[in-house]
């Protein structure tokens, strides 16, 4: 057997199908969005459960579209071949995320989407890849360089690369996407260990 080899897992993809089924969901209750939202005030008021719920309520069905056109295909994948490194990830990053704009982010007073959390997983699943599938080294490096690119594009003044957000005057957080992706490599550094 390979070093760092899983099993891949022949359950359906139940946390992956549930994350998602979940940020739908709560995108049709009313309300919601203003109940749940990442607010720092807010969160520094005492209302810590949005350090995690703002992650699960976007600021429009584009943003929740383009969020799980990212995180169904990349859980759903890395499900199937570490649900342990997927549930971490899932896990560890909202809180994680929301930490780190507290402590490094102290102007930003809202915050919302799954994007952090998505980018946790794609970039889990790759580093997963790189290490379990030598054949398939140069399709997970061009998924990490591109999630570089993409990381540069909304440091460097870009801004979102979804259009409509843009248009609103939303602005992409590359922070919330780079602590995903530390919490995601590191479910998979430690899934050894575990």
């Amino acid at each position: 057997m390979r070093p760092f080899a899983t099993t891949p897992c022949k359950r359906p993809p139940w946390w992956s199908l549930i994350t998602a089924a979940s940020a739908t969901g709560i995108w049709f209750v009313p309300g919601a969005f203003d109940a749940l939202v990442y607010d720092r005030n807010l969160i520094l008021g005492g209302q810590l459960w949005r350090l995690v719920t703002g992650h699960w309520v976007h600021f429009s069905a584009s943003h929740l579209f383009w969020n799980l056109v990212i995180l169904v295909p990349a859980g759903i994948w890395l499900e199937r071949r570490s649900a342990s490194t997927l549930r971490w990830t899932l896990l560890l990053s909202p809180l994680a995320i929301s930490l780190a704009l507290l402590v490094f982010a102290p102007s930003l007073a809202q915050y919302a989407g799954i994007s952090g959390v998505a980018s946790g997983v794609l970039v889990a699943l790759a580093v997963h890849g790189l290490r379990t599938e030598p054949r398939a080294r140069l399709l997970w490096l061009g998924v990490l360089v591109l999630f570089a690119a993409k990381i540069a594009l909304e440091t460097f003044g870009h801004g979102p690369l979804n259009p409509e957000l843009a248009t609103r005057g939303i602005a992409s957080v590359p922070l919330a996407h780079l602590v995903g992706a530390a919490v995601g490599i590191g479910t998979v550094l430690t899934a050894k260990k575990r």
